[in-house]
C-alpha cells in the first residue's frame, strides 16, 4: 500500500469528509491542507484578502510538501487549487492519487453563499457557481494528470466512495 493517500478535486468535491472517513477505515491519519493553513497562518479569506492568491499559493504548497514528507502513512487532503503548483504535482507521482470528481449541481448545493470560499468571490458579477464552473473547467486537465483513480459524483455516500477507494487500492 502507498505511503500516502492523497485526495485531489475542486472545491465541494469532498475531500475532507471523505478523507477523515478513509482515514478511520484504514487506521491512518487524516490531513487536511486547508487545516494546517489555518492554523499556521489564520482564515484562509482574510489571507487572501490581505496578502493575495499569490502568497496563498506558496504557502500552500510549503505545507503540502511537509504533510507529504511525514513518516508516518497518511490520508492527506488537498485544497482544490492546490494542484496549480507543479511541484505538488510532482510530489504526487510517489502517493495513491484520488480525484474526487462532482457534478455542478451537487457543488452548487455544497458552496451556498462561497463566504469562506475566496476564489469563487474574486471576480464581481460572476455567481459562486459560475465562477466555480470556470475554476473547475480550469483545473480538470490537472486532476486528471495526477490521478490513479477518479471516484465520480454517482458514488453518492460517503461510504460507497470509501468503498471504491479501498478496493482499487486492494486490487494493485
Amino acid at each position: 500500500m502507498p505511503s500516502n493517500i492523497v485526495l485531489i478535486g475542486p472545491m465541494a468535491s469532498g475531500k475532507s469528509t471523505v478523507g477523515s472517513a478513509l482515514a478511520r477505515r484504514l487506521s491512518r491519519p487524516h490531513l487536511d491542507t486547508d487545516h494546517f493553513f489555518v492554523a499556521r497562518h489564520g482564515a484562509i479569506p482574510v489571507f487572501f484578502r490581505t496578502r493575495g492568491e499569490a502568497a496563498f499559493r506558496a504557502a500552500e504548497e510549503k505545507i503540502v510538501a511537509e504533510l507529504l514528507d511525514s513518516p508516518r502513512p497518511s490520508v492527506v487532503s488537498l485544497g482544490g487549487g492546490a494542484i496549480l503548483s507543479a511541484a505538488t504535482r510532482q510530489l504526487l507521482a510517489d502517493c495513491f492519487v484520488v480525484f474526487l470528481d462532482v457534478t455542478e449541481a451537487q457543488a452548487q448545493l455544497r458552496i451556498g453563499d462561497a463566504v469562506t470560499r475566496p476564489v469563487l468571490s474574486s471576480e464581481p458579477n460572476v455567481t459562486p457557481i459560475e465562477r466555480w464552473k470556470q475554476i473547475y473547467a480550469e483545473r480538470e486537465p490537472l486532476y486528471r494528470q495526477c490521478v490513479d483513480l477518479v471516484v465520480s459524483s454517482a458514488e453518492d455516500t460517503v461510504d460507497s466512495r470509501v468503498d471504491t477507494i479501498v478496493q482499487s487500492m486492494a486490487a494493485r
